[in-house]
């Protein structure tokens, strides 16, 4: 039996509530990413790539078991 639960998004299967809520804290860090590239003048393409594929992760997965995280962009190492 699959027990769902109610979110403020709405309705979600129990066993994604762990992958979502990773996937959160990593969309939290993928803007801070982006955000960081973007003042930094750096391709910020990789880093929204990045971004839409953990948004993408509910769509993309019919089981949370399945979930292959994606790549996190590195910023380029600034010089001293």
């Amino acid at each position: 039996m699959t027990i769902k639960v109610v979110t403020p998004r709405g309705l979600v299967d129990e066993e994604w509530l762990d992958v979502i809520s990773q996937r959160n804290k990593l969309l939290i860090e993928a803007d801070t990413l982006v955000n960081i590239a973007m003042d930094n003048n750096v391709d910020v393409t990789p880093f929204r790539e990045y971004r839409q594929a953990l948004r993408d992760i509910p769509q993309t997965y019919t089981n949370p078991e399945d979930v292959v995280w994606p790549q996190k962009p590195s910023l380029p190492q600034q010089s001293q």
